[in-house]
Protein backbone atom coordinates (compact mmCIF):
# COMPACT_ATOMS: atom_id res chain seq x y z
CA UNK A 1 0.00 0.00 0.00
CA UNK A 2 0.77 3.70 -0.34
CA UNK A 3 -0.53 6.33 1.91
CA UNK A 4 -0.14 9.27 0.13
CA UNK A 5 2.05 11.08 -2.92
CA UNK A 6 5.64 11.20 -2.18
CA UNK A 7 9.16 10.29 -3.04
CA UNK A 8 10.59 8.54 0.12
CA UNK A 9 10.47 4.65 -1.12
CA UNK A 10 11.47 2.99 1.80
CA UNK A 11 8.42 5.08 4.31
CA UNK A 12 5.78 5.06 1.84
CA UNK A 13 5.15 1.11 1.01
CA UNK A 14 3.82 -0.74 3.73
CA UNK A 15 2.10 -4.14 3.24
CA UNK A 16 -1.06 -4.85 4.83
CA UNK A 17 -2.69 -8.22 5.53
CA UNK A 18 -6.34 -7.45 5.61
CA UNK A 19 -7.29 -5.17 3.07
CA UNK A 20 -10.51 -5.52 1.35
CA UNK A 21 -10.89 -8.55 -1.26
CA UNK A 22 -12.13 -6.28 -4.32
CA UNK A 23 -15.25 -6.67 -5.74
CA UNK A 24 -15.65 -7.61 -9.14
CA UNK A 25 -18.04 -5.54 -11.60
CA UNK A 26 -20.08 -6.43 -15.10
CA UNK A 27 -17.23 -7.00 -17.58
CA UNK A 28 -14.80 -7.69 -15.28
CA UNK A 29 -12.73 -10.72 -13.86
CA UNK A 30 -11.13 -11.84 -10.81
CA UNK A 31 -7.49 -12.90 -10.74
CA UNK A 32 -5.94 -14.08 -8.29
CA UNK A 33 -2.47 -12.31 -9.01
CA UNK A 34 1.00 -14.24 -9.25
CA UNK A 35 3.36 -11.72 -10.69
CA UNK A 36 3.64 -8.35 -11.29
CA UNK A 37 5.98 -6.19 -13.93
CA UNK A 38 6.14 -2.08 -12.65
CA UNK A 39 6.53 0.57 -14.94
CA UNK A 40 7.35 4.22 -14.95
CA UNK A 41 3.67 4.79 -14.54
CA UNK A 42 4.01 3.34 -11.07
CA UNK A 43 6.70 6.05 -9.85
CA UNK A 44 5.00 9.01 -11.68
CA UNK A 45 1.45 8.15 -9.70
CA UNK A 46 3.56 7.32 -5.98
CA UNK A 47 4.90 10.92 -6.50
CA UNK A 48 2.32 12.39 -7.78
CA UNK A 49 3.50 14.46 -10.23
CA UNK A 50 1.32 13.90 -13.02
CA UNK A 51 -1.74 13.67 -10.61
CA UNK A 52 -4.21 15.79 -12.90
CA UNK A 53 -4.83 12.53 -14.77
CA UNK A 54 -2.51 9.52 -13.19
CA UNK A 55 -4.30 10.26 -9.55
CA UNK A 56 -5.39 6.87 -7.13
CA UNK A 57 -8.88 6.15 -8.91
CA UNK A 58 -10.19 5.71 -5.68
CA UNK A 59 -7.99 8.01 -3.41
CA UNK A 60 -5.72 6.42 -0.69
CA UNK A 61 -4.01 4.60 0.25
CA UNK A 62 -4.09 2.27 -2.77
CA UNK A 63 -2.37 -0.46 -4.41
CA UNK A 64 0.50 0.08 -6.88
CA UNK A 65 1.21 -2.15 -9.70
CA UNK A 66 -1.11 -3.03 -12.64
CA UNK A 67 0.43 -5.06 -15.02
CA UNK A 68 -0.04 -8.42 -13.92
CA UNK A 69 -0.34 -12.46 -14.57
CA UNK A 70 -2.04 -15.01 -12.50
CA UNK A 71 -5.03 -17.47 -12.45
CA UNK A 72 -8.67 -16.45 -12.62
CA UNK A 73 -11.13 -16.56 -10.02
CA UNK A 74 -14.49 -15.50 -11.19
CA UNK A 75 -16.10 -14.17 -14.40
CA UNK A 76 -19.92 -13.29 -16.00
CA UNK A 77 -21.92 -16.04 -17.02
CA UNK A 78 -21.43 -15.16 -20.61
CA UNK A 79 -17.10 -14.33 -20.19
CA UNK A 80 -15.17 -15.65 -22.94
CA UNK A 81 -12.85 -17.10 -19.88
CA UNK A 82 -13.61 -19.25 -17.19
CA UNK A 83 -11.75 -19.98 -13.50
CA UNK A 84 -8.33 -21.74 -13.62
CA UNK A 85 -7.53 -19.73 -16.83
CA UNK A 86 -4.07 -18.66 -17.00
CA UNK A 87 -4.12 -14.93 -17.69
CA UNK A 88 -2.20 -11.89 -18.45
CA UNK A 89 -3.18 -8.45 -17.71
CA UNK A 90 -2.08 -5.04 -18.70
CA UNK A 91 -3.66 -1.92 -15.87
CA UNK A 92 -6.42 0.23 -17.01
CA UNK A 93 -5.09 3.54 -18.91
CA UNK A 94 -4.19 6.34 -17.86
CA UNK A 95 -2.56 4.60 -14.40
CA UNK A 96 -0.99 1.06 -13.36
CA UNK A 97 -3.08 0.49 -9.93
CA UNK A 98 -3.76 -2.53 -8.03
CA UNK A 99 -1.18 -5.43 -9.29
CA UNK A 100 0.87 -5.72 -6.11
CA UNK A 101 -2.19 -7.73 -4.09
CA UNK A 102 -3.51 -11.48 -3.72
CA UNK A 103 -6.96 -10.44 -5.81
CA UNK A 104 -7.05 -7.91 -8.34
CA UNK A 105 -10.21 -7.12 -10.85
CA UNK A 106 -9.54 -6.19 -14.36
CA UNK A 107 -11.31 -5.43 -17.52
CA UNK A 108 -12.00 -8.51 -19.54
CA UNK A 109 -10.57 -5.93 -22.50
CA UNK A 110 -7.43 -5.92 -21.22
CA UNK A 111 -6.58 -9.39 -20.18
CA UNK A 112 -5.90 -12.60 -22.53
CA UNK A 113 -4.77 -16.26 -21.55
CA UNK A 114 -1.24 -17.57 -21.41
CA UNK A 115 0.00 -21.21 -22.27
CA UNK A 116 0.65 -23.57 -19.77
CA UNK A 117 4.24 -23.09 -20.75
CA UNK A 118 4.78 -19.84 -19.98
CA UNK A 119 5.84 -18.84 -16.69
CA UNK A 120 3.33 -15.60 -14.47
CA UNK A 121 6.78 -13.92 -14.18
CA UNK A 122 7.77 -13.89 -18.39
CA UNK A 123 4.18 -13.10 -18.70
CA UNK A 124 3.74 -10.09 -16.46
CA UNK A 125 6.40 -8.40 -18.60
CA UNK A 126 4.20 -8.98 -21.60
CA UNK A 127 1.84 -6.09 -21.14
CA UNK A 128 2.29 -2.45 -21.25
CA UNK A 129 5.95 -2.31 -22.03
CA UNK A 130 5.55 -5.01 -24.58
CA UNK A 131 2.37 -3.17 -25.90
CA UNK A 132 4.40 0.04 -26.43
CA UNK A 133 6.94 -1.79 -28.29
CA UNK A 134 4.37 -3.75 -30.39
CA UNK A 135 2.78 -1.04 -31.58
CA UNK A 136 5.67 1.14 -32.27
CA UNK A 137 7.57 -1.30 -34.49
CA UNK A 138 4.07 -2.14 -36.15
CA UNK A 139 3.43 1.71 -36.47
CA UNK A 140 7.15 3.31 -37.88
CA UNK A 141 9.61 0.44 -38.72
CA UNK A 142 9.37 -0.93 -42.28
CA UNK A 143 11.50 -3.55 -43.95
CA UNK A 144 14.93 -2.38 -44.78
CA UNK A 145 15.17 0.96 -42.15
CA UNK A 146 18.31 1.70 -40.11
CA UNK A 147 16.92 1.99 -37.02
CA UNK A 148 18.41 4.13 -33.84
CA UNK A 149 16.59 3.36 -30.58
CA UNK A 150 17.45 5.47 -27.24
CA UNK A 151 16.94 3.44 -24.67
CA UNK A 152 17.67 0.09 -25.83
CA UNK A 153 18.01 -2.30 -22.05
CA UNK A 154 14.90 -0.94 -20.73
CA UNK A 155 11.25 -2.79 -20.78
CA UNK A 156 10.56 -1.68 -23.97
CA UNK A 157 13.72 -1.11 -25.29
CA UNK A 158 14.92 -4.71 -24.92
CA UNK A 159 11.51 -5.97 -26.94
CA UNK A 160 12.10 -3.43 -29.41
CA UNK A 161 15.48 -3.87 -30.94
CA UNK A 162 13.95 -7.66 -31.36
CA UNK A 163 10.56 -6.50 -32.49
CA UNK A 164 12.03 -3.70 -35.29
CA UNK A 165 14.19 -7.38 -36.27
CA UNK A 166 11.27 -9.08 -36.74
CA UNK A 167 9.52 -6.15 -38.82
CA UNK A 168 12.61 -6.48 -41.55
CA UNK A 169 14.79 -3.38 -40.13
CA UNK A 170 18.68 -3.69 -41.72
CA UNK A 171 20.26 -2.21 -38.96
CA UNK A 172 19.60 -1.49 -35.30
CA UNK A 173 22.09 0.47 -33.04
CA UNK A 174 20.64 1.56 -29.20
CA UNK A 175 22.04 3.55 -26.39
CA UNK A 176 22.68 0.93 -23.32
CA UNK A 177 25.01 0.47 -20.89
CA UNK A 178 24.92 -3.29 -21.58
CA UNK A 179 26.67 -4.10 -24.61
CA UNK A 180 26.60 -8.10 -23.98
CA UNK A 181 22.46 -8.15 -23.42
CA UNK A 182 21.89 -5.95 -26.61
CA UNK A 183 24.05 -7.59 -29.01
CA UNK A 184 22.32 -11.03 -28.28
CA UNK A 185 18.92 -9.34 -28.77
CA UNK A 186 19.87 -8.36 -32.25
CA UNK A 187 21.33 -5.22 -32.32
CA UNK A 188 24.04 -4.44 -34.98
CA UNK A 189 25.58 -1.58 -33.03
CA UNK A 190 25.56 -0.80 -29.28
CA UNK A 191 26.37 3.39 -28.09
CA UNK A 192 27.46 3.57 -24.45
CA UNK A 193 25.89 6.93 -23.97
CA UNK A 194 28.35 7.40 -21.02
CA UNK A 195 30.92 7.49 -23.13
CA UNK A 196 30.31 8.63 -26.64
CA UNK A 197 27.07 10.81 -28.09
CA UNK A 198 24.86 9.19 -31.05
CA UNK A 199 24.97 12.47 -32.88
CA UNK A 200 28.92 12.37 -33.19
CA UNK A 201 29.54 9.18 -34.43
CA UNK A 202 30.83 9.35 -37.85
CA UNK A 203 29.50 6.37 -39.86
CA UNK A 204 26.38 7.47 -38.79
CA UNK A 205 26.60 10.64 -40.57
CA UNK A 206 28.01 8.67 -43.61
CA UNK A 207 25.06 6.44 -43.64
CA UNK A 208 21.90 8.08 -41.53
CA UNK A 209 18.70 6.39 -39.58
CA UNK A 210 15.39 6.25 -41.37
CA UNK A 211 14.28 6.26 -37.98
CA UNK A 212 15.29 7.38 -34.49
CA UNK A 213 12.74 6.16 -31.62
CA UNK A 214 13.08 8.29 -28.25
CA UNK A 215 12.09 5.71 -25.42
CA UNK A 216 12.02 8.53 -23.01
CA UNK A 217 15.48 9.44 -22.69
CA UNK A 218 16.63 11.54 -25.03
CA UNK A 219 14.82 14.69 -24.50
CA UNK A 220 15.18 17.62 -26.63
CA UNK A 221 18.29 18.30 -26.88
CA UNK A 222 18.60 14.50 -28.59
CA UNK A 223 16.07 15.52 -30.96
CA UNK A 224 17.50 18.66 -31.99
CA UNK A 225 20.85 17.20 -32.24
CA UNK A 226 19.65 14.55 -34.74
CA UNK A 227 18.39 17.28 -36.55
CA UNK A 228 21.51 19.29 -36.87
CA UNK A 229 23.92 16.47 -36.67
CA UNK A 230 23.28 14.52 -39.96
CA UNK A 231 22.80 11.31 -38.47
CA UNK A 232 18.87 11.26 -39.57
CA UNK A 233 17.17 11.33 -42.72
CA UNK A 234 15.14 14.19 -43.53
CA UNK A 235 11.84 13.58 -44.14
CA UNK A 236 11.54 14.09 -47.70
CA UNK A 237 14.08 11.02 -47.73
CA UNK A 238 11.86 9.05 -45.50
CA UNK A 239 13.45 10.18 -42.22
CA UNK A 240 11.18 10.41 -38.67
CA UNK A 241 12.41 10.90 -34.78
CA UNK A 242 9.75 9.16 -32.97
CA UNK A 243 8.78 9.58 -29.44
CA UNK A 244 6.71 8.46 -26.89
CA UNK A 245 7.13 10.95 -24.39
CA UNK A 246 7.87 14.30 -25.68
CA UNK A 247 10.44 16.62 -24.03
CA UNK A 248 10.58 15.91 -20.84
CA UNK A 249 10.26 12.09 -19.03
CA UNK A 250 9.78 12.99 -16.10
CA UNK A 251 7.09 15.53 -16.90
CA UNK A 252 4.72 17.60 -13.99
CA UNK A 253 0.87 18.31 -14.71
CA UNK A 254 -1.24 19.54 -12.27
CA UNK A 255 -3.80 20.89 -14.03
CA UNK A 256 -5.24 21.43 -17.34
CA UNK A 257 -2.52 24.57 -18.26
CA UNK A 258 0.28 22.46 -17.42
CA UNK A 259 -1.57 20.11 -19.95
CA UNK A 260 -2.07 22.88 -22.44
CA UNK A 261 1.96 23.69 -22.05
CA UNK A 262 3.32 20.21 -22.59
CA UNK A 263 1.04 19.37 -25.51
CA UNK A 264 2.13 22.56 -27.16
CA UNK A 265 6.05 22.39 -26.63
CA UNK A 266 5.14 19.00 -28.94
CA UNK A 267 2.11 19.68 -31.52
CA UNK A 268 4.08 23.04 -33.12
CA UNK A 269 7.06 20.75 -34.24
CA UNK A 270 4.57 17.54 -34.94
CA UNK A 271 3.16 20.30 -37.62
CA UNK A 272 5.87 22.34 -39.21
CA UNK A 273 8.35 18.69 -39.72
CA UNK A 274 5.73 17.57 -41.77
CA UNK A 275 5.37 20.74 -44.05
CA UNK A 276 9.58 20.88 -44.14
CA UNK A 277 11.04 18.32 -45.96
CA UNK A 278 14.55 18.92 -45.27
CA UNK A 279 14.17 18.09 -41.61
CA UNK A 280 13.68 14.84 -40.26
CA UNK A 281 9.69 14.33 -39.33
CA UNK A 282 8.85 14.58 -35.42
CA UNK A 283 6.24 12.08 -34.72
CA UNK A 284 4.84 12.16 -31.04
CA UNK A 285 3.66 8.61 -30.63
CA UNK A 286 0.21 9.04 -28.11
CA UNK A 287 -1.55 5.69 -29.28
CA UNK A 288 1.99 3.31 -28.00
CA UNK A 289 -1.09 1.99 -25.44
CA UNK A 290 -3.42 1.50 -27.67
CA UNK A 291 -5.08 -2.09 -26.88
CA UNK A 292 -6.75 -3.64 -29.89
CA UNK A 293 -8.76 -6.79 -30.05
CA UNK A 294 -6.04 -9.60 -30.10
CA UNK A 295 -3.04 -7.82 -29.59
CA UNK A 296 -1.74 -9.33 -26.96
CA UNK A 297 -1.89 -12.88 -28.71
CA UNK A 298 -0.23 -11.61 -31.46
CA UNK A 299 2.64 -10.73 -28.75
CA UNK A 300 2.35 -13.88 -27.06
CA UNK A 301 2.27 -16.40 -30.50
CA UNK A 302 5.46 -14.12 -31.18
CA UNK A 303 7.06 -15.82 -27.86
CA UNK A 304 6.03 -19.04 -28.65
CA UNK A 305 7.47 -19.22 -32.06
CA UNK A 306 10.74 -17.67 -30.54
CA UNK A 307 10.73 -14.62 -32.36
CA UNK A 308 10.67 -12.89 -28.84
CA UNK A 309 12.81 -12.93 -26.24
CA UNK A 310 11.58 -11.98 -22.41
CA UNK A 311 14.46 -9.96 -20.47
CA UNK A 312 14.24 -9.64 -16.95
CA UNK A 313 15.85 -7.70 -14.39
CA UNK A 314 18.30 -9.83 -12.80
CA UNK A 315 17.42 -7.99 -9.45
CA UNK A 316 13.86 -8.45 -9.83
CA UNK A 317 12.24 -10.74 -7.17
CA UNK A 318 11.22 -13.86 -9.03
CA UNK A 319 12.24 -16.54 -6.43
CA UNK A 320 9.73 -15.44 -3.54
CA UNK A 321 6.42 -14.68 -2.14
CA UNK A 322 5.39 -10.69 -1.87
CA UNK A 323 8.05 -9.61 0.28
CA UNK A 324 8.03 -5.75 1.30
CA UNK A 325 11.97 -5.02 1.26
CA UNK A 326 11.79 -6.84 -2.24
CA UNK A 327 9.20 -4.34 -3.36
CA UNK A 328 11.25 -1.71 -2.47
CA UNK A 329 13.92 -2.86 -3.71
CA UNK A 330 12.41 -2.92 -7.08
CA UNK A 331 10.71 0.77 -6.90
CA UNK A 332 14.18 1.41 -6.30
CA UNK A 333 14.95 0.38 -9.75
CA UNK A 334 12.53 2.15 -11.65
CA UNK A 335 13.00 5.06 -9.84
CA UNK A 336 16.22 5.25 -10.90
CA UNK A 337 15.39 4.29 -14.22
CA UNK A 338 18.42 1.66 -14.13
CA UNK A 339 16.09 -1.57 -15.03
CA UNK A 340 18.11 -3.56 -17.59
CA UNK A 341 14.65 -6.03 -19.09
CA UNK A 342 11.75 -5.74 -17.38
CA UNK A 343 11.61 -4.87 -13.17
CA UNK A 344 9.26 -7.85 -11.51
CA UNK A 345 7.76 -8.78 -8.39
CA UNK A 346 6.76 -12.46 -7.56
CA UNK A 347 3.48 -11.94 -6.01
CA UNK A 348 2.69 -15.47 -5.20
CA UNK A 349 4.50 -18.84 -4.79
Amino acid sequence: LIPSHGEDIDKLLTISSNFPKPTRRPGQVLIKVQACALALGDIRVMKGHCDYYQHPRNGFPYIPGGDMSGVIEETDDNSRFKAGDRVLCMFELPRPLDGLAEYACANESLVERIPDTMSFVDAATLTSSALAAYNTAESFVNSGDRVLILGGSGGVGTLLIQMAKNKGASYIAATSTDESLLHSLGADFVINYRKQNFWDIAQFKKKPFDIIIDLGVGRYESWKKAKESGVLKPFKNGGKYVTISGDEPEMKIHGLWQTFTFMMSILPRVIWTRMWPSVPRYCYHMDALEVRDGVFKEIIDLVEDGKLRVVIDSRSSTGTSLDLDAVKKAFHIMNKRSGHGKVVIQVAS
